[in-house]
């Protein structure tokens, strides 16, 4: 999927608009606030709507697909914060 067809996408909500912004790089926490990683990939289907983001967990790194509905973003500290 072309980098291209994901930043198309900028309307459809905090979380997506993470996605569109690439979403890697961005620190991982959970509900309580304590980081659980890092966000590498952010998947897209066919039409290049942010579907999942793929995110390093733990000790060894092990990656953990997360549906972008189940986060939501923080711009100012590039951050997601599952809910």
């Amino acid at each position: 999927m072309p980098k291209a067809a994901i930043h198309a996408q900028t309307d459809v909500g905090k979380a997506r608009a993470a996605a569109t912004n690439n979403g890697s790089g961005y620190s991982v926490y959970d509900p309580v606030g304590q980081k659980i990683g890092i966000a590498e990939v952010v998947f897209a289907n066919c039409a290049g709507e942010p579907v999942y983001v793929r995110v390093r967990i733990g000790l060894f790194g092990r990656p953990v697909l997360i549906p972008v509905q189940f986060v939501e973003t923080d711009e100012k500290s590039k951050s997601l914060v599952l809910k």
